[in-house]
């Protein structure tokens, strides 16, 4: 893709959806906020979904951005740092369909207005999005639709802006590296034997030391396995737990947000308000996904039932010591002592 920022109107996600956007913009990130974010709704019998409103950028740029949490469910914006900041506000404007439309549009007009002037005087900004309202022609700029494909009257509209900014410079380190385990029970049998004998094919032995050919054959049966065998991930870089790219994002925001607290004196403060609600909002995505990763795995011990999922779903149990029952049902008696229960 070849834009840096991407302002994105109706993208009709709820706040548990959110993730999907990723594989969408790879390698970008994101300020995202959705019409349940302030009031989430239960996912049984969801209605369709509506608005929503996102700022996606190259994660490159991700240094030198900074959230603002200023906006309600239709109004986010996002500070660019450089040598002349930027304040870049994406709006989608109420439409003409209630009784209430006139008093919403206000009420978003009047969260744009404070934003201006909390921000023009020190950023540039730029606001984009869909106003649902109609400037009096003649109107001097171009839209222009990207995808043919596209059947919907809405149209993306582009700017160019030459901004210079702080680049992220990914730095690897020694022990963050990700750890993989080859699956051998999944073994590609006729790949892994082709692609030693092409690899032998190729090489002399009789001209290479000894040493020289152990170090053939180990790195001949690496590259085999690489390709023949698939893997598993067992470390990831960053926390012990497996997290998603959204949890990790939000875990960096909360680091953020204590480290402003702290330096401003931990005070009661709005910098004090600001960490407790990204805290919150990190143990909201932290529980969600431990249900869906509950979810997706009853689903499998149901759908593929076997013995490895069997104990799976044991070594499971053991693990969680919260979750042991206080009371069982035992030919139609309840049982309360742990005695009598194992």
């Amino acid at each position: 893709m070849a834009s840096d920022i991407i302002c994105i109107q109706e993208h009709w996600l709820y706040e548990f959806q959110k993730q999907v956007l990723g594989p969408v913009l790879p390698n970008m990130d994101m300020h995202i906020r959705c019409s349940d974010t302030n009031e989430e709704i239960d996912n049984f019998k969801l209605p369709r979904g509506k608005g929503g409103v996102a700022i996606a950028w190259k994660n490159h740029l991700t240094p030198s951005v900074q959230e603002i949490q200023s906006g309600n469910n239709r109004i986010i914006a996002v500070e660019l740092k450089s040598p002349f900041n930027l304040c870049i506000i994406c709006v989608y404007m109420p439409t003409n369909n209630s009784g209430d439309s006139y008093l919403e549009y206000t009420e978003c007009l009047d969260i744009i207005s404070s934003i201006f002037s909390t921000y023009s005087a020190t950023h540039r900004m730029i606001i984009a999005g869909d106003f649902n309202g109609t400037l009096k022609p003649p109107r001097n700029y171009k839209t222009h639709d990207r995808c043919p494909s596209n059947s919907s009257s809405h149209v993306p509209v582009s700017a160019k802006i030459e901004v210079k900014a702080k680049v992220k410079q990914s730095l690897v380190k020694p022990n963050s590296a990700r750890q993989f385990k080859f699956q051998w029970k999944d073994l590609d049998s006729e790949s892994f034997n082709s692609f030693i004998k092409e690899e032998l094919c190729q090489y002399n032995i009789e001209k290479h030391s000894l040493e020289e050919n152990i170090q053939f054959l180990c790195n001949c049966l690496k590259k085999a396995a690489a390709v023949a065998v698939p893997s598993k991930i067992i470390k990831l870089k960053g926390p012990k737990f497996k997290a998603s790219p959204t949890t990790l994002s939000l875990l960096q925001i909360c680091k953020e947000k204590y480290q402003l607290w702290k330096s401003n004196g931990k005070h009661d403060d709005h910098f004090m308000f600001d960490k407790i609600l990204a805290q919150r909002n990190l143990r909201k995505q932290m529980r969600r996904e431990q249900y869906l990763d509950r979810a997706h795995f009853y689903k499998e011990v149901m759908d593929n039932p076997s013995n490895e999922m069997f104990h799976r779903l044991i070594r499971r149990n053991r693990g969680n010591r919260n979750k042991d029952s206080m009371c069982i049902m035992e030919n139609d008696e309840l049982q309360y002592s742990p005695m009598v229960q194992t």
